[in-house]
Order: C-alpha cells, then structure tokens, then sequence
C-alpha cells in the first residue's frame, strides 16, 4: 500500500529520525498538563478501558495559578471539582482530597460550599501527583503534522523539544490542545493617562501579591489606589484593598456590570453578544456564552466594606466604581493604579498552521471542550482533535463542566476504537481495506 507522510517544519531534525527505534504511539496526546488535561488522566484512570495517553508539559513541574490571596474562594461549590460531576464515587474527588488531608469534618463545618481557593490550588496539584509516570515534563510541543495514507489521515506527529533544545517526535490517534485563551501572553491594558512625574505608579495585578504588604502598611499620607480590569481577579483585588483601614480613597474602573447592582436600565436592550468564534481557526460557532460571572455575595462584601469606610472616615474616603474603559479622569488622583493585564489576541500560536487545509471550523461541546471538525474523507473517524479550556467563562475558577467534558473525550476514544464511530472514509478506499 502506497504511502505519502507530511514532514514536520520545525528547525532541528528529531532525534527518532536517526534512530532505529520505532517512534512511540499513543491513543491520545494532550499538549500541556493543566486542570482540563488533569480530568482526562483522570477520566481515563477510572474508565473500564484506560489508553495509552502521553501529556507533555513545557514547565518543569505542576502548577496552576500564581500566589493566590489568602481568603478568597474558588466561584463554584466544591463539587465542580475535576471528577465530581463525572463519577460521584471518584477517589479523585474534592471530598475525597479533604478526608486525605484530614479536613473533611473541619470544611464541613465550616458552612462555605465554596472553596478556597489555596486549599483548591494544593487539591489539583494532589491530584496531579499522581499521575507524574504519565506526564513529560519540561517538553514543549513544537509542531503537529498529519500523517497520511492513501489521502486519508491516520495519525498525528507531533514534535517535542525539551529544556536542553533537542527533538524527538511520537505519534498520537488523537490530540487535545488548550484553547488559545489558555496560552495566550499577557500585556498590561493601556494607560495613557499616567502621570508619572507627579508618582503615579503602575502595579500589575499579576504582582499584586507580592507588593500587597507594602501597599497596605502605614504611610504618611493615605494611598489613593485605583483598579483598571472586569476579571475576577481584579474584583478579588478590590475587596482585598477594602478590607485594610489604613488606605484612602478606592477607584474601580471596570465594564463588569455585576459591580453596578443599583443601575437601573429603562427599558434599554443589552447589545447582541457576538458570535463565538471557534478558538484556532477563528470561524463562527452557533454557541453564545455570556463573559460576566456572577459573585453577587462578594458585591455585597465589597458595598459593604466600602460603606463601613465611609462612615468610619466620616465621608472623606469612599469607594468609587466607574462603568467603562475611560481610565483618564478616574484615575487621575490616584498613587498606586493596579491594572489587570490583557490578551494578546492572536488567534493561534501557529501550531497547528499545517493542518488548516482540513479543518471545517469547530464543535462546541460545553463550557470546556470544543471538538475541531473535519472535511469529510479526509481525517479517519478514530482520528481527533479537540480544543479545552479549564477556565469558566470571564472567572478565574474551572468550567463547571470540566469532568464531564473529560469523560466524554475518554468515551469517544472507546467508542471509535471499538468500531463504533463513522470513520469518514472514501468508499472506494474502505472497500480495499
């Protein structure tokens, strides 16, 4: 049977090329090791029939978020955990984490169905632990080509370059990447307005963290601190700077309606949303999800810390929440502007360039997972891809639907290896199989 294989376009040659030993296949590959690829290792773990399924990870190690404040929690009750939804039996599951560290009486009742988010952090890196036979660490994925046959794809090569820059490649049937909303970089929003003669300083809300203590000591005169973002990030920040009494007046300048409780709209149409884009190829998708979440008990906390201020400082320092994206004249008196960092827009990091030719557009499957779609005859039905995302939507927490999503990539692999998936063949080839 005749064969035609699409080489891979990256700069060095892969080490497996040299070699006499055949290159490794795999029924999945997942680019990265986050929350979303964790549920599928998962997912697989506690399925009746598990694959053979390689994550490569660029960071040297598993982590999720950077230094989180100490008091705030996680949006969705524990039970949005990585297994939960999927399997309520799960030893993979939040309840099972907090009997393991000896806490499960402890949150009990502590009355909060929400959790923290550092006792989350360290759940998801108790689950990941144990997966690490599994995972390739300090591997980053630098190209995926199709292989072929006869015209139809039948695999994946995929090429890894680890910490000290050298190549190999390995196969997969199938692959699941991050959405490009999980790898895009981070620039600090615009502010023109800064006036830094006068010492207006610009503080990351990234490093908020580390600069917290030295934002919140004593000064000879109150700091004036404004927030520029609509993440939950950026709301988080904001309580936090309303709880310390030793700080002055506090701006937020940010488009999250949710901050704006008493606003009342006439009668008025909120604007269409615009049509979901599918995440690498950037082609309209019927599903429409909205961007804003909903916290109203933290507004609450956050209205309320604000009015205590105001009355302990007999009006003289306040909160001020401006709806919008004109940073200039709200932020003119303040020391300290702590700006949320935006996206860089890039539709794709130009991995999967080589492959646009087959490509439909995508499927979206929920909150986290999209399945990319194929011209027909040209991919094999137990050939996949799909796009996850690990975050909720305008959040900082995990989709609420990201173990059941990993189930469902677990079960496709099952049912297209039992035979039991169209494999969008051409006839003619089918027939000579």
């Amino acid at each position: 049977m005749a064969s035609s294989t699409t080489s891979l376009r990256t700069p060095n040659t892969f080490s497996n090329s040299s070699m006499s030993t055949p290159t490794p296949m795999y029924d999945l590959l997942c680019v990265g090791f986050g929350p979303a690829q964790l549920a599928i290792a998962i997912a697989n773990c506690e399925a009746q029939r598990s694959f053979k399924i390689l994550f490569a990870e660029r960071k040297p190690a598993f982590s999720w978020h950077s230094p989180q404040l100490a008091r705030t929690r996680m949006e969705s009750p524990f039970i949005y955990d990585l297994a939960t939804i999927r399997n309520p039996r799960s030893a993979f599951s939040y309840t099972n984490y907090l009997l393991a560290r000896s806490r499960l009486v402890e949150f009990a009742n502590s009355d909060r169905l929400n959790p923290l988010r550092l006792e989350f952090e360290d759940y998801v890196s108790w689950c990941a632990g144990q997966f690490a036979d599994n995972v390739s660490y300090s591997s980053e994925v630098v190209a995926v080509t199709p292989e072929k046959t006869e015209g139809i794809v039948r695999w994946w090569n995929v090429g890894l370059r680890d910490e000290k820059g050298q190549t190999r490649m390995v196969q997969a049937k199938s692959i699941v990447a991050p959405s490009p909303s999980d790898r895009r970089g981070k620039t600090l929003l615009p502010l023109t307005s800064i006036d830094f003669l006068a010492g207006q300083r610009i503080v990351a809300a990234s490093d908020y963290q580390a600069r917290r203590n030295e934002l919140r000591k004593q000064h000879e005169r109150r700091l004036n601190i404004a927030v520029v973002g609509s993440s939950q990030q950026s709301v988080e920040i904001l309580d936090d700077l309303l709880s310390c009494p030793r700080l002055g007046n506090v701006i937020m300048v940010t488009e999250n309606e949710a901050l704006a409780p008493l606003r009342i709209l006439h009668g008025e149409q909120e604007p269409p949303a615009p049509p979901a884009l599918c995440s690498l190829w950037a082609r309209p998708s019927s599903d429409q999800t909205s961007t804003l979440t909903e916290a109203p008990e933290r507004v609450q906390d956050i209205y309320s810390r604000a009015y205590e201020k105001q009355v302990a400082s007999k009006g003289e320092y306040r909160l001020r929440v401006v709806i919008g994206r004109d940073t200039a004249e709200a932020c003119s008196k303040a020391d300290i502007v702590i700006a949320e960092e935006a996206s860089d827009a890039r539709p794709n990091n130009g991995l999967f360039h080589g492959i646009d030719a087959l490509v439909v557009g995508c499927r979206h499957k929920g909150e986290s997972l999209e399945e990319v779609q194929f011209k027909r005859g040209a991919v094999a039905g137990d050939c996949r891809m799909w796009m996850v995302s690990a975050r909720s939507q305008g959040g900082r927490s995990l989709a609420k639907d990201i173990a059941a999503r990993a189930g469902d990539v677990v079960r496709t692999l099952a049912e297209a290896a039992d035979g039991d998936d169209d494999v969008r063949v051409p006839a003619s080839y089918a027939a000579r199989m």
